[in-house]
């Protein structure tokens, strides 16, 4: 097969998407986040519905009644974040403080971004059981979500998703005014990283991929497809 049609830049490109929870407040060029927004919506989805519309929270009123929401629901869900001990040098901790400074520091943050999808009940959930709101269409916007945290590191973007909003999402909906018809999907603070990009650390796939049934290896899964021949 011909190498002609790869594209290695990607492939560099998205092993150096780490999560960047500590942002400068400098502002972020309009020019900047269109970019990253026409990347989002190049993304693909069933029948070409595009079920995501986004809403651009850069107003420091706004932004502090959502910093003030998002850490009393943070404190609620995850108060032990709040005790790290600021001398426990461990990952663990160390991913602590950075999502605490991202909490207490949310209110600086240039660019709150919502991505919201149009409600749409799943396939498995019958007629008569459709009762009040549809959940928004997940499985169609995350690629599009996706395509935003790509560009927003292809520019030098820092960026990290959050789902924290659903805590207070009710008041959410009324403060930005959005339609029932839609669910904010994911809230991704953006602006320049404090810190540097970095290559991240995953598992490989190969250690989380099964052939033919869970928990099959490909050696397992070959010596038994030689067995049936």
């Amino acid at each position: 097969m011909s190498d002609s049609n790869t594209n290695p830049g990607f492939f560099d490109l998205v092993g150096n998407v780490r999560a960047m929870r500590r942002l400068e407040p400098d502002p972020v060029p309009d020019e900047l986040l269109e970019k990253v927004l026409e990347a989002g919506v190049q993304a693909p989805s069933g029948m070409n519905l595009q079920p995501w519309a986004f809403v651009v929270m850069r107003d420091p009123e706004a932004k502090r009644w959502f910093a003030n929401h998002y850490r009393r629901a943070m404190q609620t869900r995850f108060g032990a974040l709040f005790e790290i001990d600021d001398a426990d040098t461990s990952p663990l901790a160390r991913q602590a403080r950075a999502v605490r400074y991202q909490v207490e520091h949310m209110h600086e943050t240039p660019v709150l971004l919502f991505v919201c999808g149009e409600r749409d009940w799943p396939f498995k959930v019958a007629e008569e059981d459709r009762v009040g709101l549809a959940p928004p269409n997940y499985g169609a916007v995350y690629p599009c979500v996706q395509n935003i945290l790509l560009a927003c590191r292809a520019v030098g973007l820092g960026a990290a998703l959050t789902t924290m909003h659903q805590v207070f999402e009710e008041a959410l909906h009324e403060r930005l005014g959005i339609p029932d018809t839609y669910g904010v999907v994911v809230t991704i603070p953006i602006g320049f990283p404090k810190g540097r990009f970095g290559p991240v650390r995953r598992r490989p796939a190969a250690s989380v991929t099964y052939h033919e049934r869970w928990g099959a290896t490909p050696d397992a899964t070959r010596e038994s497809v030689a067995r049936k021949e």
